[in-house]
């Protein structure tokens, strides 16, 4: 289990700042998003290196970051994605 403990808020460390490349893909995904209309679905092949289910995740989050609500399914390793 994990410890938890109470400190003061000046003994804590700042939060890390987001990196550029990680505020680049945040963007680069929430296009996706905005980029599917009503009606239609998008569809992603992860690039090497990636997961279908780390793709998928990262549609989920731009959605919610724009306040939509998004639907994900994985076929064959490609991923798949509707907004409303």
């Amino acid at each position: 289990m994990a410890e938890f403990s109470v400190i003061k808020e000046t003994e804590a460390p700042r939060p890390a700042r987001q990196t550029g490349r990680l505020a680049t893909r945040m963007r680069e995904y929430e296009k996706f998003v905005e980029a599917v209309g009503t009606g239609k679905v998008g569809k992603l092949v992860p690039a090497r290196g990636e997961t279908a289910r780390g793709v998928a995740l990262r549609i989920s989050r731009a959605a919610k970051r724009q306040n939509r609500a998004s639907e994900t399914w994985v076929v064959d390793g490609t991923v798949y994605f509707k907004t409303s």
